[in-house]
């Protein structure tokens, strides 16, 4: 993990310095000198407190990364100040763009001693030789909600991590955002999602058929709901209905069968799902499980615009 040691003038440092600036500038100049000295390391200081005066020490990280949901998408804040981090990120990436934005990978470092906002949440990019260099923070109000879940990870020896884009470059400023879930989500059930690769989760595509399935799915939730977890795509064809025969995709937990797609949801996710599983081996996607009275549990799956 990126350790950031910040360099400032103890006071005692100061005070020596200012008296030796002036002394030098007052023989020499006589009482202007002085003044001269005075505005000149004023000008220094501010510029040492104000400017990007972190000496940032890529190191590799000993904690374990565990995937976070990316059902959602969050900008962060303060990447004026990491410029040159970040730009050597996107620079050594070796993936395809996807609408001009380049793929990497954060992980969520929560700065419970950090002495401007003890609630920080900082954000690294993890770069090709498995070190990691900041690029910004999470927004104020968002660091909030986030840390209590990161720091559990951390006393875990574990690091929360999601997808990253960096938007801009060339003569343009880099910026930064996270496919990242709501904390709501992530404090239910991160053990559930694992380390699999899943399909981007952008929007909710209700499952059918979960009345026959309800035994499967009480035995995935385990009394406790809404839960967040990872589900599996794989071909099937429909048994009843007015599109008898016809292909869509089934919906498994742990194996096991709770439902199915519509047929208009599987004609727009079979190619994707066929794709995804030459890809990455498995089709794979994240859930939420929810109750809902008298309908019993209902899944939502998290899947690609």
């Amino acid at each position: 993990m990126t350790m950031q040691q910040r360099t400032e003038p103890s006071p005692a440092a100061v005070l020596i310095s200012v008296a030796v600036l002036a002394l030098v500038l007052t023989v020499a100049l006589g009482p202007l000198g002085f003044v001269i000295g005075l505005a000149l390391f004023a000008l220094m200081f501010i510029g040492t407190k104000r400017g990007p005066a972190e000496q940032i020490v890529p190191v590799r990280t000993r904690s374990r990364i565990r995937r976070l949901s990316t059902a959602g998408r969050v900008a962060i804040v303060g990447e004026s100040h990491y410029q040159d981090a970040i730009a050597e990120v996107a620079k050594h990436a070796t993936a395809q763009t996807l609408e001009d934005a380049i793929p990497a990978t954060a992980v969520l470092v929560p700065e419970s001693a950090n002495r401007h906002d003890l609630q920080a949440v900082r954000v690294d990019l993890l770069r090709g030789d498995g070190t990691a260099i900041t690029a910004g923070y999470l927004r104020g109000d968002q660091a909030t909600d986030y840390q209590p879940l990161l720091v559990e990870l951390a006393e875990r020896g574990e690091v929360g991590s999601c997808p990253a884009r960096i938007m801009g470059g060339g003569q343009r400023y880099y910026g930064v955002h996270l496919h990242l879930g709501a904390p709501r989500l992530l404090l239910l059930d991160h053990e559930a999602l694992g380390t699999a690769p899943t399909m981007p989760a952008e929007h909710q595509v209700t499952v059918t058929g979960e009345d026959a399935h309800q035994l499967v799915l009480h035995r995935v939730v385990n009394g406790r709901t809404p839960v967040h977890v990872i589900a599996e795509l794989r071909d099937c064809r429909i048994a009843r209905g007015s599109h008898v025969g016809e292909h869509t995709l089934e919906v498994l937990l742990e194996g096991e069968r709770i439902g199915q797609l519509t047929y208009a949801m599987g004609l727009r996710y079979c190619d994707l799902a066929q794709e995804w599983r030459a890809r990455t081996g498995r089709a794979l996607c994240e859930a939420v499980i929810t109750n809902e009275g008298t309908r019993g549990l209902q899944a939502n799956l998290l899947l690609p615009k």
